[in-house]
């Protein structure tokens, strides 16, 4: 079965984000992946999975005015 979401971790700022493994497949060669917190290249790839909850297990998140924010 293919593995729909794949969970990242920057290793400057310690913060775990998920993207869709289709949208990073389909990324241009010359690009790269960078935190969305702290704009760091330091990413380190953790697991990839079918369920987001999988994925987020690790680390806690709770809703802050409709998006998803993790808390340490």
């Amino acid at each position: 079965m293919l593995n729909i979401y794949t969970s990242y971790r920057c290793r400057t700022c310690k913060k775990e984000f998920v993207l869709l493994t289709d949208d990073v497949d389909n990324m241009a060669n010359g690009r790269y992946l960078t935190c969305p917190y702290c704009n760091s290249k330091r990413v380190v790839k953790e697991k990839a999975s079918d369920s987001l909850k999988e994925c987020m297990q690790e680390r806690s998140y709770r809703r802050v005015n409709g998006a998803i924010k993790q808390v340490r």
